[in-house]
């Protein structure tokens, strides 16, 4: 269990900006017991004021607020070396988007539990300032084992050692941890590319960053921004320190604004965003970019026959088919509107892309889901639309769509259940 550290906490100077009284008097009675250099704003403006007065350690800002809002005041404030932990509602999803920009540390859900928030401060400023001075060497490395993610490796990746915090965080006591390695972390999501690459920078000598995506021994899952170091005896690499940053909240207040919320695949908003960065990245390998639109057959007549509650799991049964359909890291699927779902993939020239779609489209059938109204087959089925382009004839996003989409509609006339090739591929 965490332990609020007196000493640390005494010794940091806390600006907290927050316009509703109620909420501010409970939190500032609460944390002035453990922090006595606690300051108070009531709005962006007197907390831009007071900052340049108290130079503080740390900030807490409400988001949305009159006369400055938070996101601006941080702006303003353009200081970015110290930690900034946000409280906010649900609602102020626009605002979650630029705070993420702003990367703060922290987000804190209202109503606020006022101990998290102790533990909160505590890990965000040693994350972000392990200041030698304010604490002896013995007292350092208690701090840094009761409150930083922390585990060691030997050259081979097998764990010797980790912090009681990250013990604690994945769930795994030490005695589980040591001697195995972070594969039993691993997620299924996370591409095998991603581990190549991790070790090759690492053997080199190099450090290495990222963000990660695993799971926790309970099967939870967490984001993490991982940093590993490796270090050196007589100019030989003899282990490696890993330390992370959780930044679950943040991921999943990005998943709010990218992700479809019945599906769970990537939404309209973010196929613009992908397509547009895939583009990018193809004609910088100079390689070929797959587009895939496509939709479920007389989807309209399925939900007039069975019902609507029915055609939503049929939309989830398909997009679980179509995510492991594509298994590979550049592989991207998309619900788009409705019953119309795409997937971009890459690196694969026209005959080997129109052999991916097709198995995709019959994956879909072989889910041998009843649908009696479908004309193409007694069961649930897509019509899919393919252009492949390599990346010199790309002319920009929209006309790759366009092309996708006219050729979708091209598989629905010649009889549905099928792929139909753009004839503008090439």
């Amino acid at each position: 269990m965490k332990k609020i550290n007196k000493e640390l906490l005494s010794n940091l100077t806390v600006l907290y900006v927050e316009d509703e009284d109620m909420i501010r008097e409970e939190v500032t009675y609460f944390l002035n017991r453990n922090i006595p250099n606690f300051h108070t704003a009531k709005n962006g403006e007197e907390g831009y004021e007071l900052f340049h007065k108290i130079n503080p350690d740390l900030i807490i800002t409400d988001i949305q607020m009159p006369k400055m809002n938070g996101i601006d005041m941080l702006k303003k404030i353009n200081k970015k070396s110290v930690p900034v932990i946000v409280t906010t509602a649900y609602s102020d999803l626009d605002y979650f988007l630029k705070a993420i920009e702003l990367q703060v540390n922290k987000f804190v859900i209202k109503p606020i539990d006022l101990m998290q928030l102790i533990y909160d401060i505590q890990d965000c400023f040693l994350t972000n300032h392990l200041r030698d001075q304010l604490f002896e060497k013995d007292n350092l490395l208690e701090i840094v084992d009761e409150n930083v993610l922390l585990s060691i490796t030997d050259k081979h990746g097998v764990i010797i050692d980790a912090s009681s915090a990250f013990s604690q965080f994945v769930g795994y006591d030490k005695t589980e941890l040591i001697g195995n390695k972070h594969s039993l972390l691993r997620h299924e999501d996370t591409p095998d590319e991603f581990y190549e690459n991790m070790w090759n920078q690492i053997h080199s000598g190099k450090v290495f960053s990222s963000e990660i995506k695993n799971r926790k021994k309970d099967g939870e899952v967490y984001w993490a921004n991982l940093t590993i170091t490796p270090a050196f005896n007589n100019g030989e690499i003899v282990n490696f320190t890993a330390i992370r940053q959780d930044i679950t909240d943040n991921k999943k207040l990005q998943l709010l604004s990218i992700e479809d919320d019945l599906t769970k695949l990537y939404n309209r908003r973010h196929f613009n965003e992908i397509l547009e960065k895939e583009i990018r990245r193809i004609k910088r390998e100079n390689i070929n970019l797959s587009l895939l639109s496509l939709d479920i057959d007389h989807f309209k007549k399925y939900n007039d026959t069975y019902g609507h509650p029915k055609g939503d799991e049929i939309l989830k049964q398909v997009a679980k088919a179509l995510k492991e359909s594509t298994s590979r890291a550049t592989d991207y699927v998309f619900r788009v509107g409705g019953e119309e779902f795409c997937i971009i993939f890459s690196g694969l020239d026209i005959e080997d892309s129109m052999t991916y779609a097709k198995q995709i489209v019959k994956n879909i059938e072989n889910l041998k889901i009843e649908h009696v109204c479908n004309s193409a087959s007694e069961y649930v089925t897509i019509s899919a639309g393919l252009i492949v382009q390599n990346s010199k004839y790309i002319e920009d996003e929209e006309e790759l769509y366009k092309a996708s989409d006219k050729a979708l509609y091209k598989a629905k006339v010649n009889g549905r259940n099928q792929v139909y090739l753009s004839n503008k591929s090439k």
